[in-house]
């Protein structure tokens, strides 16, 4: 969404969206401690609809503390980069175990699954 033309005068998160997402990603950053990958996986989901929700609407007007609601997105970009900390590395030792499983799994095509052996 082009946010250029917004102006200073109109808003696309409400504050109590951007409360919901904060005990979510709070939530969220336990399970990545945790390395609760599936809860992870869930929570995410749930923030995905409300920012989904929050961009779907038009703008509106502002009504409400900016000033909250800058320290609410502020909080929350401070624990998706914990939660990033955590499920980067994980990410890459998952990738490199994929890895190390399909060129198992070509070596096994390429020469048998008895490694060739004739018997």
């Amino acid at each position: 969404m082009d946010t250029s033309k917004l102006g200073r005068n109109r808003q696309i998160l409400r504050l109590k969206e951007a409360e919901a997402l904060l005990a979510l990603y709070e939530t969220m950053t336990e399970a990545a401690r945790a390395r609760d990958w599936d809860r992870l996986a869930e929570l995410e989901q749930q923030a995905a609809a409300i920012r989904a929700t929050a961009l779907a609407r038009p703008p509106a007007p502002v009504t409400e503390d900016l000033d909250r609601l800058g320290e609410l997105l502020t909080r929350i970009l401070r624990l998706d980069r914990e939660i990033r900390a955590h499920v980067e590395p994980a990410h890459a030792q998952a990738r490199q175990q994929l890895a190390i499983e399909v060129k198992g799994r070509t070596v096994r095509a390429a020469y048998g699954a008895d490694g060739g052996a004739d018997g």
